[in-house]
């Protein structure tokens, strides 16, 4: 068994995880951390944080489409 399709999980910075967002600002991101509305970054030592890329993707597809 081959793992060719398994996804691969990369670790973002927050910055990475803003672009891909499109959210403007640290502090909006971490205030979505707070309201359980965004995914929470895992501690990697030594004071560093990263997100895993598929927490990230899978919420950005779980958010709702705006319909008119």
């Amino acid at each position: 068994m081959t793992m060719t399709n398994a996804p691969i999980n990369v670790l973002l910075t927050a910055d990475e995880v803003l672009r891909r967002s499109g959210y403007k600002s640290r502090s909006s991101l971490y205030r979505l951390i707070r309201q359980k509305r965004c995914p929470a970054p895992v501690s990697i030592g030594g004071n560093q944080i990263r997100w895993r890329s598929q927490d990230i993707e899978t919420w950005l597809n779980a958010l709702p489409l705006r319909t008119y």
